[in-house]
């Protein structure tokens, strides 16, 4: 990507690598700018960075360490709503599974097969206990 600021004056995104220990100089033509050339602590030339093509599709370290922000606060913010969502259903929750114990504690309900005349459930025992003890 390029664009052409004034008659012979072209900008390119750029990569800037250069050891940890320097910083790029000012440039002495364009206020604001930053020159290739490296400086040291005690501003001596300590040499030259190098410049690689950026391509559109990176990410600065900045730009990512923005993204991953953004993620860790959507997850949080995701959790939370799931917890407030858990702590409010929680009585419902209980209340049902209180139905359900006292429910299955009352044994199995008593259901007649009208099509085969059979009975199921507790008066089927019943109704085999009571053969069973007549014969």
């Amino acid at each position: 990507m390029t664009t052409e600021d004034g008659p012979r004056m072209v900008r390119e995104k750029m990569i800037v690598e250069y050891p940890a220990d320097t910083r790029l100089s000012q440039s002495s033509t364009t206020p604001g700018g930053r020159s290739s050339l490296l400086r040291d602590e005690d501003n001596h030339l300590a040499g030259h960075s190098v410049l690689f093509p950026a391509d559109d599709d990176l990410l600065t370290r900045a730009e990512a360490e923005a993204m991953l922000k953004l993620a860790m606060a959507g997850a949080a913010a995701a959790g939370i709503v799931v917890t407030a969502a858990a702590v409010k259903a929680a009585p419902y929750v209980r209340k049902g599974f209180a139905t359900l114990k006292s429910k299955l504690n009352r044994g199995e309900p008593e259901l007649a097969d009208e099509a085969s005349g059979t009975i199921t459930g507790s008066k089927c025992r019943a109704s085999a206990l009571r053969v069973a003890s007549e014969g």
